[in-house]
């Protein structure tokens, strides 16, 4: 089989001008991902974007729900949204018992399965690396690697601010995490269930290429006069709730609150049409001028860096972005589990703040805005400095094809 793989691509060719000496080696490298929440897939275009720089390299994209029939993943996914919508406390329950010693059964029963659906994707693909942003690819691929190719070189890029113990598998060459704590966290995993001690690398997690340029403060003003802003706004984007889980039209509501009469909200709906509708609406009858709705954009890194604050879900990749660009960060109502973990995280190292309703997310707008735009501008810079990583897509692409 490992002959098999070797043979389906174009043989490698070598090159010594690598960190520390390593050896570059051109290939197939394929990013695999699910399409659980958004965050994952942004991963893994921006290391699709960061190693299709090297002409050396055959770069795919992969989806594991392409592993088996497209109704039971529609299924899986409603279910999934249904779950984080209405029973939030059932998904803590479940997230909880998965990052249990106890749980580990279930998930590599769940691997073979998927493995023996995938084999035929995996075999057709020949990749030489793999590199994977979710769990349920890590666990198959793991699986897949031990049984049909142990040659094959699997890489795992953690995205978010936590790491769940189903990432923590057999026959990864490498881990990337956001920061050291994620690190020592991923070591004490592998010990715990039995396993060498990994590699680990603290990269950040790969953005987009737009979020790896800095901005002075005289750009930002330009990006500002570029969307309307006037001086005086203080405009705080509302982002992520293109899933339906930021509550978008109940956080428009601190636009009457006393003591924000210069906020402004630009909302950013995505591909929701549907909210888009529902606040257009808001914005002509209730809140005028101070509401603005977006729908999908691809400019996210300018609106990150031109705004004066986001507020947003506890998403390991829109934190991240949001981090790289300098802006503070409030996360409402963060779901227990992983965004809670996410959340903690946040608070205590990057200077998140979070909200449980729209009285506190007023006041701590209200204490924003209280604070000089000379202040503002150098916590902006502070923050982009101590948490920043928009590099880290590059950081990781560099490393990956030296495995």
């Amino acid at each position: 089989m490992a002959k098999q793989h070797r043979n389906s691509v174009t043989k490698n060719t070598e090159r010594h001008d690598g960190p520390s000496g390593l050896t570059q080696k051109t290939g197939k490298v394929l990013i695999l991902s699910a399409p659980i929440g958004s965050g994952h897939r942004m991963a893994s275009q921006a290391l699709a974007e960061a190693l299709a720089e090297d002409p050396r390299l055959c770069v795919e994209q992969g989806d594991v729900f392409r592993f088996f029939p497209q109704w039971t993943g529609r299924l899986a996914l409603g279910v999934y949204g249904w779950v984080l919508r209405h029973c939030p406390s059932l998904y803590a329950a479940s997230y909880r018992w998965g990052n249990g010693g106890g749980s580990l059964w279930v998930r590599n029963a769940l691997n073979a399965l998927l493995c023996r659906l995938g084999k035929a994707y995996l075999d057709r693909e020949a990749p030489d690396i793999v590199v994977s942003t979710h769990a349920t690819p890590t666990g198959i691929v793991s699986r897949y690697k031990r049984l049909w190719y142990p040659e094959l070189r699997l890489a795992v890029v953690v995205t978010d601010f936590t790491v769940h113990q189903w990432l923590v598998c057999p026959g990864v060459d490498t881990y990337y995490v956001a920061a050291p704590e994620l690190a020592e966290r991923v070591r004490e995993l592998a010990a715990r269930n039995g396993l060498a001690s990994p590699r680990v690398l603290v990269t950040g997690i790969p953005l987009r290429k737009a979020f790896a340029r800095p901005y002075s403060e005289a750009e930002r003003t330009v990006l500002r006069h570029h969307y309307g802003w006037q001086d005086g706004d203080f405009v705080c984007l509302a982002a992520g709730g293109g899933d339906g889980l930021l509550p978008m039209e109940e956080l428009c509501a601190v636009l009457n609150r006393p003591g924000l009469e210069s906020l402004r909200i630009v909302a950013v709906t995505g591909r929701n049409g549907r909210l888009r509708r529902r606040l257009d609406g808001l914005a002509r009858t209730a809140y005028g001028g101070r509401l603005t709705v977006l729908g999908f954009r691809d400019d996210m890194a300018d609106l990150f860096t031109a705004c004066d604050a986001v507020v947003s879900k506890a998403g390991g990749v829109s934190a991240a972005e949001t981090l790289a660009c300098g802006a503070p960060l409030l996360i409402y109502r963060p779901l227990p589990g992983q965004e809670g973990r996410n959340a903690a995280f946040l608070t205590s190292r990057c200077g998140a703040r979070t909200a449980a309703d729209t009285e506190a997310l007023a006041d701590l707008l209200r204490s924003d805005i209280a604070k000089g735009a000379a202040q503002r501008a150098g916590e902006r810079a502070a923050l982009r400095r101590r948490c920043g990583h928009g590099d880290a897509a590059s950081l990781v692409a560099r490393d990956v094809i030296y495995m």
